[in-house]
């Protein structure tokens, strides 16, 4: 009796500690099979933190593995965390811990491991931290597999992976709906998360969003190796996505970029954007996503807008360290790299916009437009690099033409603007027949009505650049047929210009207009230790940085 008395006490003094250490108003719950914890089941333990009423209450989850896992959060705020050593006040969290799905009551199939609803407008948080969410199926409505996110919520994921689960509809690993009216969903990736290996039989293999917004931190954070019809890795319809500085609010300079990759779907291998979706990446990877039809890194209509960019339009940066931190690479559409069918192996740009800075375009594979295809209404492109992009045109086949880049327009189109600064092409082939290649245009124009027009400064093009017929030369400071002695290892993929060559301080300042860096963060016309040539601003998507010359008096004829 003694003994059983003092583990009560135990207990009790351990479950006030808990207690105390929560906010005011709010409580922390365990979970775990050590006899001091509170609850021996995840489900009983967040029904008690809903009945503690108002209040950001947490849940401890021990570490190890959770099987039939079918957990509900309803209109309620919780801080869901998981790898505890034990239910103690003084326990550690390390590892994370596993939830498993499990059976759903009345019908046959599998839940979403974690269902969470607000049924009214008034915003709930659900932070998950230190788990991993897996083998989820859809439920009846076949959406969200492993989280499944409706009404006015919050949902943040820190250090927590969402993995291997499948949904007959949308959302393979989270499916996030915002209600019809009011507040929309947020879902937050933080600092450790990945998304992967998820199906989904409709939209989003990885994250499916309607009426949401999705916030993901460039600083590892991935959504990889999953599969749909729609959006292999990403599907957004009425919604937003901003990659770069979400979570941790503090400047970053050591971060590791976010990272959509190796993603594959019928249309839009990585990402696809509908009705008016935003979609807005500031140092994200996008790299090795295949579509079998259009769009391997990027599928866009319906009014949708792409952006990419490694500056932030404030001083809050998460600043990914290295030269691969901005780039859309490697993505294939069509049946091979490159095949016989498929198109815009980087992007597929339909009756969407598109501004991109300071991203490098390398490497992608399509039948046609390997690098990006555009059918209206706005393309700005600025510290731009295409390079190294290939497709497999054949005469009578292929209407979109032998060229990276293809601006089109149908019947009835308005007319389309382009703005080209400070972008560098080389190296793009056409692969023939017998897998020999051949250059291929940079550009090209296929226009039945209404058409392009066209800005271009600043551009250095190694491989022909045509945008309307017959003519070869636009606005102020172009280089064309630029040999490839003037990069500075192009045999070896690098593009920067060569610090002797005729694209180093060749352009004056007031004669174009810029607004980023270059994709590697050296500001724009740095005016070179050697004589000018023009001007103090580089040709092409790189800017060469200030060097010193070894004697002062000497230098740059005097200047």
């Amino acid at each position: 009796m003694r003994a059983s008395h003092l583990s009560r006490i135990t207990r009790i003094l351990a479950c006030a500690s808990l207690l105390a250490a929560g906010q005011a108003g709010a409580a922390v719950f365990t979970v775990g099979a050590d006899g001091i914890c509170t609850h021996a089941s995840i489900q009983a333990a967040i029904a008690a933190a809903a009945a503690n009423g108002p209040g950001e209450d947490e849940v401890r989850v021990t570490v190890g593995t959770w099987t039939q896992q079918s957990l509900q959060v309803t209109d309620q705020s919780l801080l869901l965390s998981g790898g505890w050593s034990s239910c103690a006040a003084d326990a550690t969290q390390g590892n994370r811990t596993t939830l498993v799905g499990g059976p759903q009551v009345g019908s046959p199939g599998t839940n979403a491991v974690l269902l969470i609803s607000a049924t009214d407008n008034n915003q709930q948080t659900v932070t998950l931290r230190g788990f991993v969410i897996r083998d989820g199926h859809g439920g009846p409505d076949g959406n969200g597999a492993g989280i499944d996110a409706g009404g006015a919520v919050r949902l943040v994921l820190q250090e927590t992976e969402v993995f291997a689960n499948q949904a007959s509809g949308n959302g393979g690993g989270i499916a996030m709906q915002g209600p019809q009216t009011g507040f929309g969903g947020i879902l937050e990736l933080h600092a450790g998360v990945r998304v992967g290996d998820n199906q989904a039989g409709g939209y989003g293999g990885g994250i499916y969003l309607d009426r949401a917004t999705l916030r993901m931190r460039a600083d590892r954070t991935e959504i990889g190796n999953n599969v749909a019809s729609w959006g292999g890795g990403i599907a957004a319809l009425r919604s937003s996505i901003g990659i770069g500085n979400a979570g941790e609010p503090e400047m970053q300079d050591d971060a590791s970029g976010a990272l959509i990759t190796s993603n594959g779907a019928l249309v839009g291998g990585g990402v696809y954007l509908d009705q008016r979706s935003l979609f807005d990446a500031h140092e994200l990877r996008l790299s090795s996503n295949l579509a079998s039809r259009m769009g391997g890194g990027v599928y866009a209509t319906g009014n949708a807008q792409v952006q990419f960019a490694r500056d932030y339009p404030n001083a809050m940066a998460v600043r990914c360290q290295g030269n691969a931190c901005s780039r859309i690479q490697g993505n294939q559409a069509g049946n091979g790299c490159p095949g016989t069918s498929g198109e815009g192996g980087g992007l597929y740009l339909d009756n969407a916009s598109a501004y991109l800075s300071q991203v490098e375009i390398l490497d992608n594979c399509a039948w046609g437009s390997p690098a990006l295809i555009s059918w209206g209404t706005r393309l700005n492109m600025e510290g731009v690099v295409v390079a190294r992009n290939r497709l497999s045109w054949r005469d009578g086949i292929n209407y979109t033409g032998r060229q990276a880049i293809t601006f089109a327009s149908r019947n009835g189109n308005p007319l389309a603007t382009a703005n080209l600064a400070f972008a560098t092409f080389a190296d793009n082939v056409e692969v023939k027949g017998d897998g020999s290649t051949v250059p291929a245009s940079a550009t090209s124009v296929i226009s039945n009505s209404g058409g392009w027009q066209f800005t271009v400064q600043g551009v250095a093009s190694a491989d022909l650049l045509v945008l309307s017929e017959g003519a070869n030369a636009y606005g102020n400071c172009n280089k064309l047929a630029v040999p490839r002695s003037d990069f500075f290892d192009a045999a070896n993929g690098d593009y920067r210009p060569q610090p002797q060559g005729s694209l180093v301080d060749a352009c004056a300042q007031e004669q174009v207009s810029y607004e980023y860096r270059d994709p590697r963060l050296v500001a724009r016309c740095t005016d070179h230790s050697r004589p000018d040539q023009g001007g103090k601003c580089d040709i092409g998507a790189y800017e060469t940085p200030y060097v010193a010359p070894a004697d002062r008096i000497f230098a740059n004829d005097f200047e």
